[in-house]
Formats: structure tokens, C-alpha cells, sequence
């Protein structure tokens, strides 16, 4: 009976029924929002376009420059059920349509928007954009050489008394990708340079590289190049009068200290020289002698005057002449047994004497003092290609142990597996 009256005594206190009130009121309405009120709008932003790439894909197309879209998707449903903590930009897909995709060029795609599940309680009303533009093409992959080309704007390269040299540059080839359509248009690829002023010295310019249809037109698109700078080297010369001379290769190393003598006609000329080398520049280096193709009965040697900065015109070729006065020659047979063999993959082989026998050159004196024991004959199986039996001739490396004297001559082996 006291609690009755307690429970009764609670209605009588205002703010206990004002409280009851409240609670009944808000059950109400939360009813009212979430079975009885009207259908709202709401506009989701940013929501991602996927590219459907099943058809392009057959035909080797892809998508070229811009990939990514986004539109804004309005949906309309229930207020809770459309509110940002129930529905996000990741719940709603946009499809772009591909069917229609079977070559290269340049598509208008439909997007087509879809709900998260069939059993979704809201519905989409509309997006903002109902097309994208996207490029499709196969892809190419090129290779070209890279141009260098100079701009003045009307003198020459470098200045009265001077010359220019040949143009170098960092990389002389690049590899280009992107869509077929464009790698093929493709002419040429320059490293373009700007000059204000003719040049007096060697100058080296950083550039982009730029390439060029036959129309000489440079609006390309969505290619990638493996290189994109490059060094632009402009080498200056000047003409200087010079002593001729040549240097030597596979000398004995004692007549690495004490050269032998020779002499060149023409002994003199006018070379361009580089700027940068023009002071400390005495010779001018026509060309190289190999020992191996030195020896008493061949001891002169030409070399072509093109291969040269010669400025004489005139000028066709130098001649160098040996003097190898006191020197003589003396043949030698190597047996087979003494020839090494570098075998890595351990090939079953048999191999002939050499082709020739050796020709030593020396003094008469320093000839007397060559054994068998001092010549070396080496061949080399690692990167020979050989068949089961075909025979094939390898070059023989020959050498002499000794400080004065040398091999002449080129020789061979035969060797069949």
C-alpha cells in the first residue's frame, strides 16, 4: 500500500511528468521519422568512375591520359537511410559502358550508377555528369635517335676564325611509349639549343628533347619517354700547326722507354684543334701501329687523313714509316701438345697445329736467346659456337716472354667437337 502511494506521488511531481512527457513525445517522433515521413534528397560527392576495360582489352586497347573521374550521385530515400553514417561515396558504384569500344580513338562513355544491393532502401535520382571522354589506343613501344639541333638567328655557329666541331650529346637514343596512333606520326626527336651569340669556346646546354611529325608539328599526348633531358656539347675549334706523330700498341716493354724511330710525310700540317686544348695541344696523334702487325718486311703504314681534323684539303693520307734497322725475324713451330686451351663448359674437341708458324722479331742477338718455353698460345673455346662435327676456325692468342722481342702476325686453329 506505501508503494502504491510512492508510484502515485511520482505523477503528482511536475518534472517527473514533464520528463514521461518528453520521452513519449520523442518515441513519437523517432516513429513518425523513421516509418511515416516523406522521402528526402541528398547529394554525394566525389563519387569514383570505373572504366570497364572487358571489351577494350580484347581488341589490346587501353585507356590513354586522363583515368580517373569522379561525379556527384543524388539519392533519394529516407532521411536515416541516406545519412552520411548509413551511405558513403564507396557504397554507390558509376560504371563507364565499353561495349562500343572495338578501336582506337577517342569515346564518349555513358555512366551507368548502381546501388550497393538490389535490396538497397534508397534510390538514385541522378548524377551529374552523364558522360566522360576517354582516348583508347594499343600500345607502342620505339625506339629513335636523338637530333641535335642549333638555332641562331642567322650567324654562324661559332665565330669567324673558328669552327664548330661535331655535336655530342648525353644519351643519342631514347625509347618512347604510349598510344600506336601517336609513337607512329613520330619523325624525329631534337635536342633543341638556342644560341644568342656565335660561340668562341666549348659549351656544353641541358635541354628537353622534343619530338616532331613530318609536318614538323610537336602537339603529341600521353607519351612517356625514358629520357627527357639531355646534355647538348658544342665543341669549338681552332686551327693549329702541328707536329705529326702516331703512337704504338703491344710494344716489348723495352721499347715502351726507348721508341722506335719513325717518320710520317706529311711531318707537319694545320689541324682544328679544340679551344679548351689549344695551348697545352703539340702533335696531332694520325693513328695507332700494333706490334703484331709490325716486322722488318712490313714496317710502313698509312693512315686516311678523314679520320683526322686535318684543315689541308690536299692532304689524303699519312704514311708512317718504321725504322727497324738491326732487326730481323725468325720462325718457330709450336706443336699442338703446347697450345692451351680455355675450355669452360668442358666441350669434347679436337684441335689442328696453328695455321702458320710463328714469326718472332727481335735482334739477331735477342732472337738467340728465344726458346720454345717462351711462346705462349692460348685459344679461347667460352665463346665459340660450335657444332658436332663442323669444323671452325678460332683465332690463337700467341704471345713471347721476352723484353725486347715481339709476335708478328694473326694465327688460327681449327677445332671440330
Amino acid at each position: 500500500m506505501k508503494n502504491k502511494k510512492s508510484f502515485d506521488s511520482l505523477f503528482q511531481n511536475d518534472k517527473f511528468t514533464l520528463f514521461c512527457s518528453f520521452i513519449i513525445a520523442l518515441a513519437i517522433w523517432l516513429v513518425v521519422v523513421v516509418s511515416v515521413s516523406s522521402p528526402t534528397t541528398r547529394v554525394i560527392k566525389g563519387v569514383k568512375v570505373t572504366i570497364d576495360d572487358a571489351v577494350p582489352s580484347q581488341f589490346g586497347l587501353h585507356v590513354f591520359g586522363e583515368d580517373e573521374f569522379t561525379v556527384d550521385v543524388t539519392v533519394k530515400g529516407k532521411k536515416y537511410q541516406i545519412s552520411e553514417s548509413n551511405l558513403s561515396k564507396e557504397d554507390i558504384s558509376v560504371v563507364a559502358q565499353t561495349t562500343a569500344v572495338d578501336s582506337a580513338g577517342v569515346y564518349t562513355l555513358q555512366l551507368k550508377p548502381e546501388q550497393d544491393s538490389d535490396n538497397a532502401s534508397y534510390t538514385i535520382s541522378n548524377i551529374s555528369s552523364k558522360t566522360i571522354r576517354v582516348y583508347f589506343d594499343t600500345e607502342k613501344t620505339s625506339s629513335f635517335v636523338i637530333e641535335p639541333q642549333i638555332i641562331t638567328d642567322g650567324f654562324q655557329i661559332a665565330e669567324d676564325g673558328f669552327s664548330c666541331g661535331e655535336i655530342s650529346l648525353s644519351d643519342t637514343s631514347v625509347t618512347v611509349t604510349g598510344p600506336s596512333t601517336q609513337v607512329n606520326r613520330i619523325e624525329k626527336i631534337v635536342a633543341e639549343v638556342k644560341l644568342d651569340k656565335a660561340l668562341t669556346s666549348n659549351k656544353s646546354f641541358e635541354t628537353k628533347i622534343v619530338p616532331f611529325d613530318d609536318e614538323n608539328k610537336s602537339d603529341f599526348e600521353f607519351l612517356s619517354m625514358n629520357v627527357e633531358d639531355v646534355v647538348v656539347t658544342i665543341p669549338i675549334l681552332r686551327v693549329k700547326s702541328l707536329n705529326t706523330s702516331v703512337t704504338f700498341k703491344n710494344a716489348p716493354d723495352s721499347l715502351l722507354l726507348n721508341p722506335l724511330k719513325y717518320s710520317i710525310t706529311p711531318n707537319k700540317a694545320d689541324f682544328n684543334v679544340l679551344v679548351d686544348d689549344y695551348e697545352k695541344t703539340t702533335e696531332y696523334v694520325v693513328g695507332s701501329i700494333n706490334f703484331k702487325e709490325l716486322s722488318p718486311t712490313s714496317n710502313t703504314f698509312t693512315f686516311d687523313a678523314q679520320n683526322t681534323t686535318i684543315v689541308d684539303e690536299k692532304v689524303d693520307v699519312f704514311t708512317v714509316s718504321v725504322n727497324l734497322d738491326g732487326y730481323t725475324q725468325e720462325y718457330m713451330k709450336i706443336p699442338v701438345e703446347k697450345i692451351k686451351v680455355n675450355n669452360p663448359d668442358n666441350l669434347d674437341y679436337k684441335i689442328s697445329e696453328l695455321n702458320k708458324s710463328i714469326v718472332i722479331v727481335g735482334t739477331e742477338e735477342d732472337l738467340k736467346a728465344i726458346t720454345e718455353e717462351m711462346i705462349t698460345v692460348v685459344v679461347d673455346l667460352s665463346s665459340a659456337t660450335l657444332e658436332d662435327g663442323v669444323r671452325k676456325t678460332i683465332p690463337a692468342e700467341v704471345s713471347v716472354k721476352s723484353a725486347t722481342c715481339w709476335v708478328y702476325g694473326a694465327y688460327t686453329v681449327d677445332v671440330r667437337l
